[in-house]
């Protein structure tokens, strides 16, 4: 059976639809010689496509749109379970997941950037879809950063969670260019939480003690559950809600105003997880 790593760090949906229908795509192409590589390929084929489909102002069009999000993030589940099933999971292909995902949402965004300026908002528009998609991109890197501390803190196992610094420059020029910008996303975990990050690099962190797992597992539960506000799955059902209706404009400023004060709110509230840990040591 798939793979779970936990009702506290996976959403419903995930635990629901996402997971297993990925893991019935796994099975399937598991005795064939496509590699996960490919899959996240066509993942990130079919998102770039969903975003380009946000430039029509035609509701049928924009939920062709939300509907190839929702197969991309199939696939996008699909490609790591493929990967663990045959043993061939690498740091490379961690890498290139995250860059594919960054793809999709990179040209909603232009895409809706674009359609908000012929629609007669000019470069205003232009600029509201860049704040978007700014926001958009530190609200899922905090969402990230929040669960995967807590496999790493609370649960001890699963954890994919990474420093700045850790990055390795060697390889090819693709995996070095690859390596950059996933250099370059681990910063802005760390920018965004600087005592979790510090916790991290200490004797404390490197070696999580039974106290530390507790507190961590009952103090931060409620924090991780909050971040299916900020991150992917929240995405498809505003898109669903607001842009089909017509109001692309409306979901950039829901993303750059009220998704942006849930982030503040959890990044405070993690945050104080360290600065609790060091009281009680």
């Amino acid at each position: 059976m798939y793979a779970s790593k936990g009702p506290v760090v996976e959403e419903w949906a995930d635990r629901r639809f996402f997971r297993p229908l990925g893991w019935r795509v796994a099975t399937s192409l598991a005795p064939t010689r496509v590699t996960a590589d490919a899959v996240t390929l066509a993942s990130l084929l079919l998102g770039v496509l969903a975003g380009h489909l946000f430039w029509y102002a035609s509701p049928w069009i924009n939920a062709a749109g939300v509907a190839l999000f929702v197969l991309s993030d199939v696939l996008d589940s699909a490609d790591g379970q493929l990967a663990r099933l045959r043993g061939t999971s690498t740091r490379m292909g961690r890498i290139l997941d995250g860059l594919a995902d960054s793809a999709r949402f990179i040209s909603l965004y232009a895409h809706l950037g674009a359609r908000l300026f012929v629609a007669g908002w000019g470069w205003r528009g232009v600029v509201l879809a860049f704040a978007a998609l700014v926001s958009h991109a530190y609200q899922a890197a905090a969402a990230d950063f929040i669960r995967q501390s807590y496999l790493y803190f609370a649960v001890g196992k699963g954890s994919e969670l990474e420093l700045a610094g850790d990055e390795s420059s060697r390889g090819s020029i693709w995996e070095r260019l690859a390596g950059w910008f996933y250099g370059d996303y681990v910063r802005r975990q760390a920018w965004l939480f600087p005592r979790t990050t510090a916790l991290l690099r200490s004797p404390q962190g490197r070696s999580v003690s039974p106290v530390l797992a507790r507190a961590w597992a009952n103090r931060q539960r409620s924090v991780v559950a909050g971040c299916a506000w900020i991150a992917q799955n929240i995405r498809f059902l505003l898109l669903a809600l607001i842009v089909v209706p017509g109001w692309p404009a409306v979901y950039c400023w829901i993303v750059v105003g009220p998704l942006n004060l849930v982030l503040i709110g959890l990044i405070l509230a993690h945050e104080r997880e360290p600065k609790f840990h060091a009281q009680l040591a």
